[in-house]
């Protein structure tokens, strides 16, 4: 009875240090896609639709289009998974309270990259091809942006809103460096501000008030990603 009793929290801790690896891994796995997409992406010139399309034409659209949607389940992943190896009672109820925000913000986020991908990748295909007038390319180009800047906005407020709710659960634990953790929350806490500016209409806004949040963030998963996988480890030997 006592070797059974002694194999069950061994196991359960175990099966722990497997979920810090997992976690980590896709945690880390998340930044280096993102990192890909932004440095294929460049700067786009968004006021000038004609030239957003051969700037789309320019690169691997459809593969950045996907990667960006595997980071953000990579990150979903991640940080569902961590949330359940938190050994501290309000932090696991905080970690929850912030898993179906994220869970909504990747779905929103999914469908605005895979619109995004398809419908503007088309567009900017048939104006290469001669397909489309310069007039009829500009049209179909301004109703897109109509289209994926509503769902773009919303999963950038979401997504911030999630990664916020998430950065205070693993501060809570005391388990992550608290310098790492605040950085997450000003970071996601930015990213979440800035797309809800954003979807008020707030004036004089565009969409790179979230970027410098965004790499704060960015930086912070990566922190945490490394984080996990060293505890993984040294725990494990």
């Amino acid at each position: 009875m006592s070797d059974l009793a002694t194999t069950k929290p061994v196991a359960a801790e175990q099966f722990r240090w497997l979920q810090l690896r997992v976690a980590g891994i896709a945690a880390l796995t998340g930044v280096v896609l993102i990192v890909f997409v932004n440095a294929l992406l460049g700067n786009v010139p968004r006021t000038e639709y004609l030239a957003v399309l051969d700037h789309v034409n320019e690169r691997p659209w459809y593969v950045m289009r996907l990667a960006g949607i595997l980071a953000m389940l990579a990150w979903m992943v991640a940080f569902s998974t961590v949330g359940r190896t938190l050994r501290d009672p309000i932090g696991r109820v905080v970690a929850r309270m912030g898993e179906p925000v994220l869970i909504v913000a990747v779905a929103v986020f999914t469908v605005d990259y895979a619109h995004d991908g398809f419908s503007i990748g088309v567009t900017a295909e048939r104006w290469a091809a001669g397909d489309l007038t310069a007039n009829d390319a500009v049209a179909d180009a301004r109703v897109l942006e109509i289209l994926v800047g509503a769902t773009s906005m919303l999963s950038q407020a979401l997504l911030g809103l999630g990664l916020t709710i998430y950065a205070t659960a693993l501060l809570l634990t005391r388990e992550f460096s608290r310098i790492l953790c605040w950085l997450g929350i000003i970071g996601a806490a930015g990213w979440f501000l800035g797309g809800a500016a954003l979807i008020a209409r707030v004036d004089d806004l565009r969409f790179e008030v979230v970027l410098p949040f965004v790499g704060a963030a960015t930086i912070w998963v990566t922190g945490i990603g490394i984080t996990l996988i060293r505890r993984s480890f040294r725990t494990d030997g």
